[in-house]
C-alpha cells in the first residue's frame, strides 16, 4: 500500500509541478509577446524658447535612437504661440506663415531635408487655434508614415526660415515621433 501511495503522491508532485512549469513558460511567453509590441513613441526634439524669441540661425537639433527596425511612424511637431508671433516690428507679416527646414541624417548616412510651411492665421489675419492660457497652439504635421529602415541614431536639425530676424512670439516647439508600424 505504501508504494501505491508514493506513487500517487508522487503523481501529484509531478502535477503540481507540471501545472508550474505551465504557467511559467505560459508568463514568458505573454511576457516576450508584450515586450515585442512595445511601440516607440518619443519625443524626438523639445525647445522652449527664451524671451519668445527664435534667431534665424539658431538650428535646433536632436538625436533619436531607433532600437527595432524597419520601423512606421508619423512625425507631429506642436508649436505654441503668443500674439506677438510672428513679429513685433514695424514689418509684422499677417499672414503667419510657419516656416522651417528639417533635415534628418539616417545612421547609413543618407540625408533627408525638405521645408515646410505652415499658414497659422487665416487670411484675415486672424489664428487658426483658440487661445489657451495666453498662447496658440498648433499640432501640425511633419511626415505621415515615415520609415525607418535601420537601428540606430538618426540625426535631426530644425532651422527657421523666418526671412527677418528674429522670429518673435514662439513660446515652444517639440516634435514627436509616433509609431504606426514596426
Amino acid at each position: 500500500m505504501q508504494i501505491v501511495r508514493f506513487s500517487v503522491k508522487s503523481k501529484r508532485n509531478l502535477s503540481m509541478k507540471g501545472k508550474q512549469n505551465i504557467v511559467l513558460l505560459l508568463t514568458m511567453f505573454v511576457l516576450s509577446m508584450l515586450s515585442c509590441s512595445v511601440k516607440q513613441d518619443d519625443n524626438v526634439l523639445s525647445k522652449e524658447f527664451e524671451g519668445e524669441v527664435w534667431s534665424r540661425f539658431d538650428y535646433l537639433t536632436a538625436s533619436y535612437n531607433v532600437v527595432s527596425a524597419p520601423m512606421t511612424a508619423d512625425l507631429v511637431m506642436e508649436i505654441a504661440v503668443s500674439d506677438d508671433y510672428p513679429n513685433v516690428y514695424q514689418y509684422h507679416d499677417d499672414n503667419g506663415a510657419f516656416t522651417i527646414v528639417m533635415t534628418v541624417n539616417a545612421p547609413d548616412g543618407s540625408r533627408r531635408a525638405r521645408e515646410f510651411v505652415f499658414r497659422l492665421k487665416d487670411k484675415d489675419g486672424n489664428f487658426k487655434s483658440e487661445k489657451v492660457d495666453g498662447y496658440y497652439i498648433y499640432e501640425l504635421p511633419l511626415i505621415n508614415e515615415m520609415s525607418f529602415n535601420e537601428v540606430g541614431v538618426y540625426e535631426f536639425k530644425i532651422e527657421s526660415k523666418y526671412s527677418k530676424d528674429p522670429l518673435c512670439g514662439i513660446k515652444y516647439l517639440n516634435i514627436k515621433c509616433v509609431q504606426i508600424k514596426k
